[in-house]
Order: C-alpha cells, then sequence, then structure tokens
C-alpha cells in the first residue's frame, strides 16, 4: 500500500505543465567517415550579436528562445566548420557541422571528435566518455566500461561473489554519485550490484566528475560523480534495430536487442533487452572453486518521450532487472543447508536479485527568454538475497525521489539561477544473519545555484543546499566551481564542497563475509546497521591545449584532497578473523595526483598516458595507516589506430590496446594467524594487457575480436584455507590482483 501511494504520488506531476512558446530547437550532428549520424556534443549554439546562446546536450539536442524578429544563429564546436543560418521564423532544425579539413602540399587534414573528452566550457572537471570509447573493449555492463579511462579503478572485492567496484580517487566507488541521466541510480541495498544492472549496449555515454557535483543532483557526491546517459529514442543516430552478441572463451554469452520506434510527430518509444549467461562450471587453477560465478541476468527497458516543439518535453522510462548467481566448490554449489552440514569441506554461494525502476522527466521552457522549470521523479524497487555457506542475508529497498527545478536567466549569458526543492525516501527491509532491521530515512531538502559567466575566459558556479534528514538531523551543503581561461591554451580548474551519504554497513561489504571472519560493531547503537558518513573535497586541475603535428592534444593535470569528518571504518587488522566496524575516530583523508596526455602523433593514431599517485590514509585502533588495497602508483597506457574506410563505409580496422600497470598495495594484517593462512603485508607491482581488434565488415555491421589479461596474470591462492572452508581462517576477500586468467572474447555489432 505505502509503495503504491507512492508511487501514484510521483505519477500524477508528469501532466503539469502545457503551454506554448516560440522556439527554435533541433540537433547538430556529424556524419563520420563510415556514413553514420552522431552528435556533436558540446556544439556552442548563439544569435550573432548577442550574449543570448546555448550548448547543445549530450545527444545533441539544444533550444533557444527565438527573438521578436529573428536573426542569424551561429553553430560551433572545436574541431568543425561554423555553420550560419538566418533564422526567420521558429522551427526545428537539424545541423550537420563538417569537420575541418584542409590540403597542406597533398595531404588531407581532419579533425573530429575524440572518443573522450574533456567539456570545455564546463566548470566541473568533467570527461565524456563517447560510445566510440566503451567499443574499444568488452563494456558488457557498467563495471566492465571503464578498462581504458585511468582516472576510474576497477577490480573484484573477493574470489567468490564475482562482484567487482569502482574507485575514485583512492576511495570505493560509494563516495561516487552514481546516477543515470542525473538522477539517483546505484546506491543504497544496490550499491555492491547496481554497475552490473546497466548493460553496455544500453549507454550512449559517461560523464566522469571528479570531486563534488552540482547541488541541484543532490548531496552523495564526495569524491566524484559518473554520470550514464542510456539511448535516446528521439536520436536519428541511432538506427531503428541494434543488435549486439558476445561470447568468451570461458563461455559467458551475451545477447541485446534495441528497437527505436516513432509513435507519431512527437511521441517515440525505445525497446532494449538483454541476457547475459553463464552456465559452464571451470576450475583452472585447481583450488576446487569456480574460477566465477555461473547464472543469468535479464534486463528489460522501455522508454517513452514525448516532444511537441513548444517547449513542453517528457518521458517515462521502465527498467526491470532479474540476476541470480551461484558460486563455491564444483561439489559443493548445489548442495543444501544439510548437505553441506554433513560435507564441511564443499561451500556455496548464492544470491538472487530483482530491480524495477521507473523514473520520469517534465520539462517546459517559456516562450520569454531564458526560463525553465523541469520535474524529475523516479520510484525503484531492490530485492536482493544473499547465501554464503550457512550465513544469509535478504534486503529490500523502495526508493522515491522528487526533484524540482526552476532555472532563470538574469542576464543573458552573464547571469543565471537554478533552484528547487527535493524530497528522497528510502524503505529499508533487512534480514542480517537472522536479525531483523528496519528503518525510513526521510530527506526533504532545498537548494540555490548561482553561475556567472564572462565570455569564454571565466565561469563561476556557486551552489548550496539544505536537507533535514530525519535520523540525522539538519545538514548543509556548499559547493563551488570555478573554471578561468587565461587563453586559448590553458584552462584552469577549481572545486570545492562538502558531500554526506549514509553507509549501509552489511549490504556494501557482504563480500567480506565470503569468509570465516565474525562482524563486531563497536560504537553502535545496538543492532545498527547504518551510518553516517560526511566529507569535504577540493581540487584543481590544469588543462593545456597542445598540437601535435597539426592535431589538437591534451595535457591534464588534477589535484584533489578529501577528508572526513564521520565515515565507516572497516577493520579488518585487528584479528583475521574478525571485521570490526566502527565511526570514525582520528583523521581520515585521500591525497590524489594525476597526470594525463591525449596526443595525435600520426593521423589515425590516438594516445593516451596517464599516471597518478595516492596517499590514502585512515586512523585504525587509535593508528593512522595506508587504506588495505590501495596502490599508491599506477601508469597507464592506451593506443588506438584505425584504418581509412572505403567509401561504402566498410573495410575499416581499428586496433586498441591498454596496458596498466599496478604498484604494489598495502593488505590486511595477518600475522598473527597460524603460518599456513598467512599473507605477506603488501602485494607485488603488476602489469594487465588487454586488447582487441575491431572490423566493419559494412557500414553498420562491426565484427570484433579481444583478449583481457593478456599474458595470464593470476593472484596466487587468492582464497585462504581453500581446500577447508569450514577453518575459522577461511578467508576469499584478500584480494589485491586478477583472480582470472586470460580471457578471449568476440562479439558482433550490427545496426539496422
Amino acid at each position: 500500500m505505502r509503495s503504491a501511494w507512492l508511487l501514484s504520488a510521483l505519477l500524477v506531476p508528469a501532466l503539469l505543465f502545457s503551454q506554448s512558446s516560440a522556439l527554435v530547437q533541433g540537433r547538430v550532428v556529424e556524419r563520420t567517415e563510415d556514413g553514420q549520424i552522431r552528435p556533436v556534443v558540446g556544439a556552442s549554439i548563439y544569435w550573432l550579436g548577442t550574449r543570448v546562446g546555448t550548448v547543445a546536450d549530450t545527444v545533441g539536442r539544444f533550444q533557444l528562445a527565438f527573438p521578436d524578429r529573428g536573426g542569424r544563429l551561429i553553430v560551433s564546436n572545436v574541431g568543425y566548420r561554423a555553420d550560419t543560418l538566418t533564422i526567420s521564423e521558429p522551427r526545428v532544425l537539424r545541423v550537420t557541422l563538417v569537420a575541418e579539413a584542409s590540403e597542406v602540399e597533398g595531404v588531407n587534414v581532419v579533425g573530429q571528435r575524440a572518443p573522450s573528452f574533456i567539456e570545455y566550457r564546463a566548470a566541473t572537471n568533467t570527461v565524456v566518455m563517447t560510445e566510440k570509447e566503451l567499443f574499444k573493449a568488452a563494456c558488457c555492463n557498467l563495471s566492465e566500461s571503464f578498462e581504458t579511462n585511468p582516472s576510474v579503478d576497477v577490480s573484484f572485492t573477493d574470489a567468490v561473489t564475482g562482484t567487482r567496484q569502482i574507485e575514485m580517487l583512492g576511495l570505493a566507488g560509494t563516495y561516487s554519485q552514481i546516477t543515470l541521466e542525473n538522477m539517483p541510480a546505484v546506491r543504497g541495498l544496490a550499491s555492491n550490484v547496481g554497475l552490473t544492472y546497466i548493460p553496455g549496449s544500453w549507454i550512449d555515454n559517461i560523464q566522469v566528475s571528479k570531486g563534488v557535483g552540482s547541488v541541484a543532483n543532490g548531496y552523495e557526491s564526495i569524491t566524484g560523480q559518473i554520470n550514464v546517459e542510456y539511448r535516446k529514442p528521439w536520436n536519428e543516430a541511432e538506427q531503428r534495430v541494434y543488435l549486439t552478441m558476445f561470447g568468451t572463451d570461458d563461455q559467458r554469452f551475451e545477447l541485446n536487442g534495441n528497437l527505436r520506434t516513432s509513435l507519431g510527430e512527437h511521441l517515440s518509444s525505445l525497446t532494449m533487452v538483454n541476457m547475459d549467461t553463464r552456465r559452464v562450471s571451470m576450475d583452472r587453477n585447481g583450488d576446487r572453486f569456480l574460477d566465477a560465478p555461473i547464472g543469468t541476468a535479464a534486463h528489460v527497458l522501455q522508454r517513452l518521450t514525448l516532444h511537441d516543439y513548444d517547449g513542453l518535453e517528457a518521458q517515462v522510462l521502465v527498467q526491470y532487472t532479474s540476476d541470480e548467481k551461484r558460486n563455491g566448490t564444483m561439489h559443493g554449489i548445489d548442495m543444501d543447508h544439510l548437505a553441506l552440514g554433513a560435507d564441511p569441506m564443499q561451500y556455496r554461494y548464492r544470491m538472487k536479485g530483482h530491480q524495477l525502476r521507473i523514473t520520469g522527466k517534465t520539462g517546459y521552457v517559456f516562450a520569454d527568454e531564458g526560463r525553465s522549470i523541469g520535474l524529475q521523479w523516479s520510484y525503484a524497487d531492490h530485492r536482493t538475497s544473499t547465501t554464503l555457506q550457512h550465513r544469509e542475508y535478504a534486503g529490500r529497498e523502495r526508493t522515491g525521489y522528487l526533484n524540482l527545478l526552476y532555472d532563470a536567466e538574469i542576464e543573458p549569458g552573464v547571469h543565471r539561477l537554478r533552484g528547487g526543492v527535493s524530497l528522497l525516501v528510502d524503505d529499508y527491509d533487512e534480514r542480517v544473519f537472522g536479525v531483523d532491521e528496519a528503518r525510513i530515512e526521510r530527506v526533504p531538502g532545498a537548494f540555490l545555484e548561482y553561475t556567472f559567466s564572462s565570455g569564454e575566459d571565466l565561469s563561476i558556479v556557486a551552489g548550496l543546499r539544505g536537507d533535514r534528514h530525519n535520523l540525522f538531523g539538519s545538514f548543509v551543503t556548499p559547493r563551488l566551481h570555478v573554471r578561468y581561461a587565461p587563453d586559448i591554451n590553458w584552462t584552469l580548474r577549481l572545486s570545492a564542497g562538502r558531500g554526506q551519504r549514509t553507509a549501509n554497513i552489511y549490504a556494501e561489504n557482504l563480500a567480506l563475509f565470503a569468509s570465516s571472519r565474525t562482524p563486531v560493531l563497536e560504537g553502535f547503537a545496538s543492532g545498527l546497521a547504518y551510518q553516517r558518513e560526511a566529507g569535504w573535497n577540493v581540487g584543481l586541475s590544469a588543462t593545456r591545449y597542445v598540437t601535435v603535428n597539426g592535431r589538437e592534444g591534451t595535457i591534464v593535470i588534477d589535484l584533489h584532497r578529501t577528508t572526513f569528518d564521520d565515515q565507516l571504518v572497516v577493520n579488518l587488522d585487528r584479528d583475521a578473523r574478525t571485521v570490526v566496524f566502527q565511526p570514525l575516530t582520528g583523521s581520515s583523508f585521500s591525497n590524489s595526483a594525476q597526470a594525463e596526455m591525449n596526443i595525435q602523433p600520426w593521423e589515425r593514431l590516438e594516445v593516451r598516458t596517464a599516471y597518478r599517485y595516492l596517499d590514502v590514509r585512515q586512523t585504525v585502533d587509535g593508528r593512522l595507516r595506508d587504506r588495505p588495497y590501495v596502490a599508491k602508483h599506477r601508469a597507464f597506457v592506451n593506443l588506438a589506430y584505425a584504418t581509412q574506410p572505403d567509401d561504402d563505409g566498410s573495410g575499416r580496422m581499428a586496433f586498441d590496446l591498454t596496458v596498466s600497470w599496478f604498484g604494489s598495495k598495502r593488505l590486511p594484517e595477518t600475522s598473527t594467524s597460524p603460518l599456513p593462512y598467512r599473507r605477506p603485508s603488501s602485494s607485488p607491482s603488476f602489469f594487465q594487457v588487454n586488447g582487441q581488434v575491431t572490423r566493419t565488415l559494412m557500414a553498420n555491421l562491426d565484427l570484433y575480436v579481444g583478449v583481457e589479461n593478456l599474458f595470464d596474470f593470476r593472484q596466487s591462492d587468492p582464497i585462504i584455507s581453500a581446500t577447508d572452508p569450514s577453518n575459522v581462517y577461511f578467508d576469499s576477500s584478500i584480494i589485491w590482483g586478477p583472480v582470472q586468467g586470460r580471457m578471449i572474447y568476440g562479439g558482433v555489432r550490427w545496426r539496422m
């Protein structure tokens, strides 16, 4: 009843806005070398002789108020020839920009958008990963989408569950706000599996921002924000049908189908279906445990979008996921409780998850210049159950979210205000190892954000939001972003602000219970299964635009410091037989420094290199120590080369190679364990090499083959006491490197 009432309340506001306005709107696109239409993200659109303008969004779409007498509209972007259009009446446009080209002594020089790029005019330090970037590697879901991004680390949490986690600035991905089209997505009880609930073939682009985000998106980002944009039904760059197939040598298979349909002049639809399965048990390292979980995941999405071209836009998205996984010893994986009790040498892991997500947006641009109002809403129902040998966990989280925004230009192109109110409700029901836990979190809030722009040189975004949490009380979230470009070759950015989140102690640390460790809660009220975490982040970045052999490149240096006022400490060092959860009673911080270079030294060859240093420490039992599993040093190289396609778009070959080096990591203390169950205090450094070759058979058909972990590097003996899971020192969670060996894969992408 409670869920039904909340869902009904969220659906009603979608009917609120309906007026008419005078607008020029449309999309900015380019025609690629293989004949496909692609959006030009971040293109500038403005009226000649005025300061009235806008920027194309992530699908190239724009809206601009129409002046009384019309005028000349300028459309431009770096690397493209500017286009000028004479507009005498409100209309819908499709502007096709042409990449800049010139003949220099018979050599044809062509400019084109890089697969990943920094949003030049954005005040935030944001990298946009386009579809072209995602195609460089086996991107089956969001957790596997960052192999070619040096700012985000991805690793397995343990050797049993197969759960992948991401890290930014040396801290767990839970400190990064992960949103789906700027609405909360991977959080709460879904934080440990939610990345796998976003199929890679559904993603149009990913925006990775370091540091705190906008106050309009909430208060939860501390180290950064990862925003995922799904494919859009109105995007003409999308073919009507998109099919993908993927398979690996360890018999994991994936099938995906997207169908885009026009339901009339103003209504469009997109249906996406994805299935991922692995059914064959394998134990290539001979430790009796499966190398990877087996199981099946199915994802279905339906979205509808309404454009009336008079300022009104509305969309609804419904997504459902069903996920089932199993792992353990080769003989124990299918055993029940009675059989496991009779044979303690066996082990089993089972997980079932179901998630329903319904989201919507309604927006209206007023007829008078520079004002708009929008409503974002979502409802999510996430259910999960996990069995780790004889330990059982079950949880359900129902989330409702409302965000009403009002945006107004005080002085066109100079001063802008954005404000609004929000409501976030989380209803938790958990059963943790036989004990029931339930709570409701209600967080109403309000925010105001001011933007100042001085041409291309200076942008300042200052935001403040206040929220009232029914469990933690009232709190204020200030945030500041500054962008300064002293000349066309340099861009400097500063970010600072506060973030806060709720840590779900058991749900976010389930991988630690793939062991014999006993959970201990210290400093909490009896039965408390959550903890407030709050911290500050300050960042500074410098981007230098360079030219190498006539081609634009970038060198980026960024520095970030994160400090925590409140934090959940996961103490793995006191005793190898326990995991102690306790509130922070000292200092905790992360210092991050990264240098990255993106250049094209020769035509069609893209080179990305990066080096990162991390100093991440936390007070544990009164001692300030390096945080475990964090590599202080990491180096990265990505090479991408593509041949010239034939005139019909076929015949193109693309080669991608990624080499990553990870320095030594501190490991949890095992020095008090008996000798056979001890591990070194730190891990060795190691390299990991991935490669892929793609062949375009025809304009819309790609065939690719690749390899991950080319040299088959694996962490030896990842499971302590693998021969006897009933041993008090059994532990599969001390993972510092790859637990799976070389993987060979192949796939097909076909647009029709």
